[in-house]
């Protein structure tokens, strides 16, 4: 396995943060207030256990083109 010095930290090539994109996007959906936190937890939950593993599977699949748009403009703005 080949590593990228790239920074840990950076958004644009972690699955996860556009991962939990999905679950926001999913959960404004419903716009019932939450009445508590472990009801949000709870919710949160049933929408991670929801996403579709094509969506998933299409975030990791995207990622050397992801690697490659940031490299191509020196980690400056990409669509992702």
């Amino acid at each position: 396995m080949h590593l990228l010095p790239w920074p840990a930290y950076s958004p644009y090539v972690s699955p996860i943060e556009h991962v939990w994109d999905l679950v926001g996007r999913h959960h404004a959906r419903d716009p019932r207030p939450a009445a508590s936190k472990d009801e949000l937890l709870l919710r949160i939950h049933a929408i991670w256990n929801s996403l579709p593993l094509t969506d998933i599977q299409n975030l990791f699949d995207s990622m050397p083109r992801r690697i490659a748009a940031l490299i191509a403009v020196r980690d400056g703005y990409t669509k992702y």
